[in-house]
């Protein structure tokens, strides 16, 4: 005996990227190939290593355990991606 298909909900269709055959498509690439994933900071005391007194509006990043060392960074999007940098070479194992 062979079970009746039933037809997508509308959740199931959303999942699928609307495809009504139950399988997803291909996951396609986050990045085109070739493009930084952030925009490179002009601020030319922003990553330096914090061993003197910041510039205005810099932020101090530095994560226990971490083999990055402590660096000063323009607040907002460049003190988030000093910090994730930091919290990613606190974690054992990992040669980068």
């Amino acid at each position: 005996m062979t079970a009746k298909s039933r037809p997508s909900t509308p959740a199931q269709q959303t999942w699928n990227q609307g495809r009504k055959d139950g399988k997803k498509p291909a996951k396609k690439p986050k990045k085109p190939e070739g493009l930084p994933l952030v925009e490179r900071c002009d601020h030319p005391r922003c990553g330096v290593p914090a061993v003197a007194a910041p510039a205005a509006d810099m932020v101090r990043v530095r994560v226990r355990g971490s083999r990055e060392p402590a660096r000063w960074y323009c607040a907002g999007p460049c003190a988030a991606y000093g910090e994730a940098l930091a919290e990613i070479r606190a974690i054992e194992g990992v040669p980068w």
